[in-house]
């Protein structure tokens, strides 16, 4: 009866919040009514008054308002950055305390820990039902005021290539030739009955260079096509161009649009993208009116944004994919090249082009840093360690991201941390149990991605094999999750595992010590993934290792 009556007294409050929620919306952040509603509702979801209510009866939050579940999502996910913040100042002085080995002041800090883990968990399970629930309700698509005017866009040839500033010098440039070598290859080629034309996917994890390298490659085939008049044309799923939640409904047309937003002349403001989608009605035909007879190559960043792309069932991504082939793959002088996460959605979109699987397509691997004297030259910096690379994976983009916060510890947002928290959290809402552990860990040794935990894939390096390759820097904390949210059966041996990760990173240098970590490693995961047969040492870096 008394939960009853609090959701009685919670639902009569919601009434009283609906119209004030109308003006918070035109509040400016810093507007203190704005500051005082948010703190009213942090006491309510952190605190108390909707505890219970989210835990027991979900539907709860379906109150009378969208503008009150708006409010509460946006409470939500402040809450969960907060919470992760605390959790990062954490796990910095439990560093400092471990190297004193000061044992009360660990203990006293590990309980917080969590606490603030078993928190940010229940965050993320409020913040994902709130998802679903808008996702759920009915898409209003805008109603646009104008039609594209393909007449004010810039001729195919002449849409402008991204470029990044203040960016440091590209990696591998013999990458760059040889993968724009391949693409040439493509582009001067077209389906027959026998052949089918594949699309190139660059797969790597969040944060990996994917967008990097497309800025590249687009530079590069701008500079040796320009005789050609080809249309070279970058489009993004993501940044400042992320994709809108009605847009799923035609992601066609959600293609289409970024297409003519890079074609837009810019001023000195600049376009907002947001701004376009809302009054601008971009249609299929109107784009493909404007590409003409063009020679074309289309770059792709975060296809794998698309959510049916995954899904075989999506009559809609089938469209899509039937659109791409038509007239950007099919064809004589056009070709496309997309990014991705993970090869599961590179996958699915040749199984939407060609039911039959004939169509393949080119996983082109992403450079490494192949030994220590390029990565010094490459990033300025001598400090560099054979162990702190592989740490990285040999991933440039994290390996530099890595030296720029050493350089500036003051700024945290070189290697960002909250993508890999919520993939984490996706994995453990979905069970992890002990055959998830073993699997998981036997990709260490084989690479094998169907052992893999899906919502883990974007954490890992995809080899040109279609093979996953572990990055300690992110499946550490992984396996640290898993202790504390995951078997107990295995909770000894995965510390472990996970200390010999650590001590392999901070040994001294030229020492011995951090190569029998390595091997005391690799040998307690291969006693709980049953593998036994693989290759002794899954590196894959000769040169690393004789360095």
């Amino acid at each position: 009866e008394i939960i009853y009556m609090l959701t009685i007294i919670t639902w009569l409050m919601s009434i009283v919040f609906k119209s004030t929620c109308e003006g918070y919306k035109s509040l400016s952040p810093s507007s203190s009514i704005r500051g005082n509603l948010i703190s009213k509702l942090h006491v309510g979801v952190v605190g108390g008054l909707f505890k219970h209510n989210f835990r027991s009866d979900p539907s709860f939050l379906s109150l009378p308002g969208s503008s009150l579940d708006e409010l509460l999502l946006e409470t939500i996910e402040e809450e969960i950055k907060k919470t992760h913040e605390k959790l990062l100042r954490i796990d910095e002085m439990l560093d400092t305390a471990e190297r004193v080995e000061d044992v009360s002041r660990i203990d006293k800090l590990e309980s917080r820990r969590d606490k603030l883990e078993s928190l940010l968990l229940k965050l993320y399970e409020k913040n994902v039902y709130l998802l679903r629930q808008q996702a759920a309700t009915a898409i209003t698509v805008p109603h646009w005021t104008v039609q594209l005017d393909i007449q004010t866009l810039f001729k195919p040839k002449e849409v402008p290539i991204p470029v990044e500033e203040n960016a440091p010098p590209y990696y591998s440039e013999k990458w760059l030739q040889d993968t724009v070598n391949s693409i040439e290859g493509y582009f001067h080629t077209h389906d027959t009955p026998q052949v089918r034309v594949p699309p190139m996917a660059l797969v790597r994890c969040h944060r990996g260079g994917k967008t990097r390298a497309l800025y590249e490659l687009s530079r590069v085939l701008k500079e040796r096509l320009r005789g050609d008049d080809v249309a070279v044309i970058y489009i993004s799923l993501n940044d400042q161009s992320s994709l809108i939640n009605w847009e799923s409904l035609n992601p066609i047309d959600a293609i289409c649009r970024r297409i003519a937003f890079a074609a837009l002349p810019r001023t000195e403001e600049g376009p907002d993208f947001a701004k376009f989608a809302e009054e601008v009605e971009v249609s299929s035909m109107a784009i493909v009116e404007w590409l003409g007879a063009s020679p074309r190559i289309l770059l792709i960043d975060e296809l794998n944004k698309l959510e049916g792309m995954t899904d075989p069932g999506n009559v809609e991504m089938k469209r899509l994919a039937e659109f791409l082939k038509t007239h950007f793959l099919a064809n004589d002088k056009q070709y496309f090249v997309f990014s991705s996460h993970v090869v599961s959605s590179s996958y699915q979109l040749s199984e939407f082009m060609d039911s039959a699987s004939r169509r393949r397509v080119h996983i082109r691997e992403l450079p490494l840093i192949a030994n220590l004297s390029t990565a010094w030259n490459t990033f300025n910096y001598e400090q560099l360690n054979a162990r702190q690379l592989l740490h990285y994976g040999c991933v440039p983009a994290l390996v530099y991201q890595s030296v720029c916060a050493v350089l500036d510890p003051t700024n945290d947002s070189y290697l960002p941390k909250m993508n890999r928290e919520i993939a984490i959290m996706k994995c453990v809402q979905e069970g992890v149990t002990d055959e998830v552990i073993e699997q998981l860990l036997g990709s260490f040794l084989d690479g094998d991605p169907d052992f893999v935990p899906p919502a883990l894939l974007q954490l890992m390096d995809t080899t040109s094999d279609s093979e996953v390759r572990w990055i300690p820097y992110n499946m550490v904390p992984v396996l640290r999750k898993f202790v504390k949210l995951g078997s107990r059966k295995y909770s000894i041996l995965l510390r472990t595992i996970c200390d010999c990760f650590d001590s392999f990173l901070k040994s001294k240098a030229a020492s011995g010590d951090s190569w029998e970590y390595l091997f005391l490693m690799t040998l307690l995961i291969r006693c709980v993934s049953h593998r036994f047969e693989q290759v002794l040492l899954p590196l894959q870096c000769p040169s690393m290792i004789m360095s």
